[in-house]
């Protein structure tokens, strides 16, 4: 009778165990689920990037304010280029004012400087008021606009041939 008593009463405290772990596993998903799908703790706060965070600490939970680093550059962040000397690089200067002898005016004076002016000519398709430098690739024709009142560098492609293409506004003509 004694072995009887053990086996029921081993049996029932299985039992009672597999019950036991079995309601804290369901109260443990449940948990979890509300904690991954909202609706939990009052101490979720917003980070600068969107993601809610909890403090696990039982602590103040506090607002992340570093976005996390990365190994490469982002879309924000802005590209340093190094700039390109102009001098040595052929430059077309073409006048778009209705003044005559606008760019030999500036192929003289910045030949006079050290550049390399090797064509001159007329912008036929319209008068622009500021100056704009084309230039062939990134980083050149910084040093060529301080030459200049309020010109504008960018980059393109120049039918001519050279690598650095001046269009003369009326507030540099000379």
């Amino acid at each position: 009778m004694n072995k009887r008593m053990l086996k029921l009463f081993g049996e029932a405290f299985l039992k009672t165990l597999i019950v036991i772990l079995g309601v804290a596993i369901v109260i443990f998903a449940i948990y979890f689920l509300i904690q991954v799908f909202g609706g939990g703790s009052d101490k979720k706060t917003e980070d600068i990037s969107g993601i809610q965070t909890e403090d696990i600490n039982g602590g103040s939970s506090d607002t992340v304010s570093e976005e996390p680093s990365t190994a490469e550059p982002t879309s924000e962040e802005p590209a340093t280029v190094e700039p390109i000397s102009s001098v040595g690089h052929s430059i077309e200067v073409l006048n778009s004012t209705d003044t005559a002898g606008v760019a030999a005016g500036w192929q003289e004076r910045l030949n006079g400087e050290g550049f390399n002016v090797t064509q001159i000519g007329n912008y036929e398709t319209e008068t622009l008021t500021s100056t704009k430098i084309i230039v062939s690739q990134e980083g050149m024709g910084q040093d060529l606009a301080g030459y200049f009142h309020n010109a504008t560098v960018e980059v393109g492609s120049i039918s001519s041939g050279v690598e650095i293409q001046i269009i003369i506004g009326t507030e540099d003509a000379q």
